[in-house]
């Protein structure tokens, strides 16, 4: 008896103190996770892009499909590895944005992110006129939830589900090209072009100022200039720039889309 726990603490001993038996476990665990993490058919290498971490360009991690939506994944890292809500991943050539953690690096189980395709690209000019792009999500819903609550200008549907009228949001990372869209910018996606009425930069932004930016836009007016081709709305600039309206087939007043 007296050798067979010499053995059992001498094992434990490779992988923590001895009398901290907790340790030795966890640190057990750890191990057996990160050596058999690859032999799993949910392994992939994620491509990172990160203003928080701009120097992991990949990472390893399990990526598992919520069936409740297919277009949400939850990410697993291995043991004292991970990212952060805002960083941009790519993998199954898609690009995926991260708006929920949990778990932490620090533990056996370690860090868990939930990521969200991106279906879109905001595009718009500079003052400059220099064109600037960034991946986004843009939906009628919150980031992973199908339901849209507490917002105004709402009616229900067959379905119970809340949907904004004539609004969308559009979520990307929190960086400094994104700090320089303003409310009432305008951009275009699909058929229509969009106003900025609402910009969020602290609910998913943290005390360091990376996360995830919400914009709420709301349909608005055409405008000549506005580049439905290339997607790219025009932009004055100068506050004091009175827009002018296309007109219709007749020449009377403008069109909302």
């Amino acid at each position: 008896m007296g050798n067979f726990l010499e053995r059992h603490n001498k094992r434990l001993g490779k992988n923590g103190k001895i009398e901290d038996m907790g340790d030795a476990y966890a640190n057990n665990t750890s191990a057996f996770i990160d050596s058999n993490f690859h032999a799993s058919p949910t392994f992939r290498v994620l491509k990172v892009k990160s203003t928080e971490f701009p120097n992991i360009t990949e990472i390893d991690a399990r990526v598992i499909e919520v069936e409740r939506m297919g277009t949400l994944r939850e990410v697993l890292f291995r043991p004292q590895q991970g990212l952060n809500v805002g960083t941009y991943v790519t993998f199954d050539d898609d690009t995926w944005l991260a708006f929920d953690k949990w778990g932490s690096t620090k533990t056996a189980t370690g860090l868990k992110l939930m990521v969200e395709k991106c279906n879109r690209i905001l595009k718009w000019n500079d003052k400059d006129g220099v064109l600037k792009t960034i991946d986004c999500i843009a939906s009628a819903t919150p980031l992973g939830s199908k339901a849209n609550q507490g917002r105004n200008d709402i009616e229900w549907n067959k379905y119970d589900v809340r949907l904004p009228l004539g609004q969308l949001f559009v979520f990307f990372e929190a960086n400094d090209l994104t700090k320089t869209i303003k409310m009432n910018q305008r951009f275009i996606f699909g058929s229509n072009v969009y106003e900025v009425f609402g910009i969020d930069d602290t609910t998913l932004v943290d005390e360091n100022g990376f996360g995830v930016v919400q914009l709420t836009i709301k349909v608005t007016t055409r405008q000549n200039g506005d580049d439905f081709t290339n997607g790219i709305a025009i932009n004055h600039y100068d506050t004091d720039y009175n827009p002018e309206v296309p007109p219709t087939d007749d020449d009377e007043g403008g069109m909302i889309w």
